[in-house]
């Protein structure tokens, strides 16, 4: 049996959901018969990232086009309800899925549901044989001619390499299997203990014998350290997950645990400069 399936695409500021953002998201709705049922294409002001020239040349984006878009806390909400009970389909399904989860932990919404995913691309290296398994490549192939780059544009061209994929993999139609750590976006760690272990550092890749740090933004020039007395996981994503740490200046902040492990590296605060 068909499942009834939504095919989604960001375009962002950057490869690292830590530092970038969203400024598109395009979806297309489909039900079990493979027919276009719905469409979202919205674009997504950037609050603490920008456009850059490299990023505008790719996407046709430009900065002025975000001028009086709205926030990804106006949007997030009504593309969840979009997408709400269906399977997630993307190619490279990995960098879509973790500003997704960036972005729901960003708008601190607590109650999003265990997400279904599929990657054309791990699938296309799986079923199909092609000098390239970039989208732009693989378009060509199967007879679709759009412009990439484009969210909406790149969920079209997705739908259809989905489908082709599933002729390939499934002659007669069956559920599409998941493995269940990859379903499971939040779970329940009520609770749990703050102290900082070895088998917790192990756990989320931190050093494991130098004291923890936190570095907060002040300025445009500036970046302030803090020390870390304690860390407790909130919610484990496929990739990552969503902490609750405590400084030792008693205030308690919320980090993924990937822009975390970043901050404890002795050049972190220059590689930010940089990217500023």
């Amino acid at each position: 049996m068909s499942e009834k399936y939504v095919v989604f695409d960001f375009e962002t500021t950057g490869l690292s959901p830590q530092k970038n953002e969203i400024i598109q998201i395009g979806a297309v709705k489909f039900d079990e018969n493979d027919v276009e049922i719905g469409r979202f294409d919205q674009l997504v002001k950037p609050q603490r990232s920008y456009v850059s020239t490299t990023i505008s040349d790719l996407t046709g984006i430009y900065p002025r086009d975000l001028l009086g878009k709205p926030y990804i806390q106006e949007v997030l909400p009504d593309f969840l309800d979009f997408i709400a009970g269906h399977l997630l389909v993307a190619h490279n399904a990995p960098f879509d899925v973790s500003f997704l989860y960036q972005a729901i932990v960003d708008c601190d919404i607590r109650n999003a549901e265990q997400f279904h995913i599929y990657d054309t691309l791990s699938e296309a290296k799986r079923l199909m044989k092609a000098k390239s398994y970039k989208l732009e490549y693989l378009k060509d192939l199967l007879g679709v001619d759009l412009r990439s780059h484009d969210a909406l544009n790149d969920c079209l061209i997705t739908s259809v390499l989905y489908q082709h994929l599933q002729e390939l993999a499934h002659p007669k139609p069956k559920n599409v299997q998941f493995d269940e750590k990859q379903l499971d976006l939040f779970a329940d760690f009520d609770g749990m203990s703050e102290e900082i272990t070895e088998n917790l550092r192990r756990k989320l890749g931190l050093p494991i014998t130098k004291n923890l740090v936190y570095y907060r933004h002040e300025t445009a020039s500036r970046w302030q350290k803090f020390e870390i007395k304690g860390i407790s996981i909130e919610q484990e994503y496929s990739m990552g997950s969503s902490l609750r740490v405590s400084l030792y200046n008693e205030e308690k902040v919320r980090i993924h645990s990937d822009f975390l492990k970043e901050m404890q590296k002795a050049n972190f605060v220059d590689e930010m400069e940089k990217e500023d």
